[in-house]
């Protein structure tokens, strides 16, 4: 009769609303639901849960606002705990009651969650999967990047560098991934660690989107200061965090969370106005910080509006924020090696002829040289100088000299191959080298330009003028390191061929 009566008692309470016969119910701080937020102040909280469950089920909650979690239960009570990214517990099955004592680093909500076991290690596997993967796509990403500042010597690409592995490592420490490999660690769950990592994460970001879109040029001193000092004044909010007693700690963390939306809507101005320079990649960084303010307002601002907005809304964006900006570095590069080789051209290039000038030509023959002793074959080297120029200048004057020079460039330029290098000396003196694989295309070449050099035809507007250059050649297959040298002895060539048309004349 007892009997009958008690278990009509049991059926009456866990029938009550929200509670099953295969659920639990918190009964302390407040009673409520156990899916339902608990309200928890900065210190220690006991939270007591009573639980009636046909099978065992898996209880587990987040350690990003509490720390060191215990569980007191009867000596008949076996609870175990569980390998996970969070605070994880495996409830037997029965009818048994236990206390969760938790260290409250922040007053917040905290939502345990019961889930059958299959499930829960199914979301485990799948959260430890996908963190793990955004780890290892930030190591990658900043490698990547930080090679390309290694060979421009760019410390913008550096802070990249930086900030995706504080994001990574700040991501790994507030999912509680290294929870898995290092159970015991309790420090590695602390707040203020997370909030040293995250401001490193504000301020590496700050200084590498200052560097990509020229803030220190475009802005005025003090608002580039001002960008600079917002990012300085968040990592250091988050250095101090850790050192300080609760509850300091907690609006501490508060006013780094407004300060660094501040700083992105600073920095996303700065973004505009740089656009409307048409600072080049700056619509990439303008789109991906968008993104990543949104993140922002969910994860400091709306904590409760959606759990998986609020958990993963940040990692999301900032997945999509470092491929952009990956990309946008790698527009950098490009935009600079192609301005460094404009640079190189128009120094290299000579101011009248459309030919390599004396410099320029004479660091691609040294280069041309070095490939001749580490590949073989023939080097042919000319040395062209147009007979009687001094006679054009004097009766035609100089701009008809000027463009008899400038159509001679372009006929040596019509017979060489692209990969032959034709410089101007100076005055009417120029000069050719080629790499050949034989003796008998460079004797070709060299016969080639001869024959087109000994009777030209110039016609300069209405002006017919008959000209002729006179050619040195010599074909190189012995590796040589002195440039002077072979220059030297082809101008001689060049002497000796000239003096021969005056004889002949």
């Amino acid at each position: 009769m007892y009997r009958v009566l008690l278990r009509f008692l049991l059926c009456l309470l866990c029938c009550a609303p929200g509670y099953t016969l295969a659920d639990c119910i918190v009964t302390q701080p407040t009673r409520q639901a156990i899916n339902t937020p608990i309200n928890l102040s900065i210190g220690i909280v006991d939270i007591q849960v009573h639980c009636y469950l046909d099978r065992p089920r898996a209880l587990s909650f987040p350690l990003d606002i509490v720390n060191n979690p215990r569980i007191f239960t009867a000596s008949d009570v076996d609870i175990v705990p569980l390998s996970s990214a969070r605070a994880a517990y495996l409830l037997p099955a029965g009818n048994f009651t236990f206390t969760l004592t938790v260290d409250a680093e922040r007053d917040r909500q905290l939502l345990l969650q019961l889930a059958p076991l299959a499930q829960f290690q199914q979301y485990n596997n799948m959260h430890l999967l996908t963190i793990s993967g955004f780890a290892g796509l930030c190591i990658a990403l900043s490698l990547y990047v930080g090679v390309l500042g290694r060979s421009l010597r760019n410390e913008g690409f550096y802070a990249y560098s930086a900030y995706i592995l504080s994001a990574g490592f700040f991501f790994v420490l507030q999912e509680g991934v290294l929870k898995v490999l290092l159970p015991q660690a309790a420090w590695l769950h602390s707040v203020g660690l997370k909030l040293i990592f995250a401001g490193l994460t504000v301020y590496t970001a700050q200084r590498f989107i200052s560097k990509l879109l020229e803030f220190q040029l475009i802005l005025r001193q003090w608002e580039h200061m001002l960008i600079r000092y917002a990012g300085l004044l968040v990592l250091f909010l988050g250095a101090i965090t850790v050192l300080l007693p609760s509850p300091y700690d907690h609006f501490t963390s508060l006013a780094m969370g407004s300060l660094t939306v501040l700083s992105m809507v600073a920095i996303i101005v700065a973004t505009i106005y740089a656009m409307i320079r048409k600072i080049h990649c700056s619509g990439l960084v303008f789109v991906s910080l968008l993104l990543l303010l949104a993140a922002m307002i969910f994860r400091v601002y709306l904590p409760h509006f959606s759990e998986f907005l609020h958990r993963y809304a940040l990692i999301i964006a900032v997945t999509i924020e470092a491929f952009l900006l990956a990309v946008a570095a790698s527009e950098k590069v490009k935009r600079l090696q192609k301005d460094k080789i404009a640079a190189y051209l128009n120094a290299a290039s000579d101011t009248l002829c459309p030919v390599l000038n004396r410099r320029g030509w004479e660091d691609a023959a040294n280069q041309l040289l070095k490939q001749h002793r580490h590949e073989g074959g023939f080097l042919v080297m000319m040395f062209i100088d147009m007979n009687n120029f001094k006679q054009v200048n004097d009766i035609h004057g100089h701009a008809v000299g000027d463009d008899a020079l400038v159509i001679l460039a372009k006929i040596l330029n019509a017979q060489c191959r692209p990969q032959d290098i034709v410089g101007r000396l100076g005055g009417d003196e120029f000069v050719i080298m080629s790499h050949c694989h034989s003796r008998a295309i460079g004797e070709r070449m060299i016969e080639r330009i001869k024959q087109r050099l000994m009777h030209l035809d110039l016609r300069i507007g209405a002006l017919s003028l008959p000209v002729s250059a006179s050619v040195g050649a010599q074909i190189i297959d012995v590796p040589h390191t002195d440039l002077s040298t072979l220059l030297h002895q082809t101008d001689m060539l060049m002497y000796e061929q000239k003096q021969q048309q005056k004889a002949m004349a």
